[in-house]
């Protein structure tokens, strides 16, 4: 598989992951997935041997031992060796898992159906991954985060006006307030009153 087609898959297995388990630094976290992805093929061009040590398990030990100093960063790292190792099952040499102990390659499906690198093959599974990833970003960071909070409450600005000629000016701006809240029938309302600049407060109504 292309680079591409790695970092892809990478990020969409930890993202998903750390939704699933509530990870956090996930800023970072997909930065580590990313990189460890590409890791095996530059490990291999420094060795000189084509899908050898780099692609090997072993890997996982040292991967696994930085979960001692950072576990978000080590799971990252896992999920994008694990992820490199899985798409390279999927193409036409497959990959050394076992190396040097054990060097046969481990392939998957048959011999017509594995994947080629750098075809129209390796190009669609890249589109098919970034099909997934788009949607799971959007609900996993703050963009996601934003759709849901608009999408489901009610967010009202709300300011004092001039006593005199009820217009607001720099000084009434002081006095500004957000009111946050969700209206559901049949159930206590929760409202939010934050002032610019200030500490949000949470007001309880209990229902009637």
């Amino acid at each position: 598989m292309r680079s591409y087609t790695h970092i892809a898959g990478a990020v969409l297995l930890f993202v998903t992951l750390a939704y699933l388990t509530n990870l956090n630094n996930l800023i970072i976290g997909i930065f580590f997935a990313g990189w460890i992805s590409v890791f095996p093929d530059i490990i291999d061009r420094l060795s000189g041997k084509h899908r050898g040590i780099g692609h090997s398990i072993l890997w996982l030990i040292p991967f696994a031992l930085i979960g001692l100093w950072n576990l978000p960063i080590a799971v990252a790292m896992i999920l994008g060796f694990i992820s490199h190792i899985f798409l390279d099952i999927l193409t036409t040499h497959g990959c050394p898992v076992l190396y040097p102990i054990w060097k046969t390659d481990f392939v998957c499906f048959g011999k017509k159906r594995r994947i080629k690198t750098g075809t129209n093959q390796d190009k669609a599974v890249f589109l098919f991954i970034l099909f997934l990833l788009i949607p799971v970003l959007l609900f996993t960071t703050n963009i996601g985060y934003l759709l849901q909070y608009t999408g489901g409450q009610n967010v009202v600005f709300a300011a004092s006006p001039d006593p005199v000629n009820g217009s607001i000016n720099n000084d009434t701006m002081k006095n500004n307030f957000y009111l946050n809240f969700e209206l559901k029938e049949g159930v206590n309302k929760n409202i939010s009153v934050q002032k610019v600049s200030e500490n949000e407060t949470n007001i309880l109504v209990n229902d009637i």
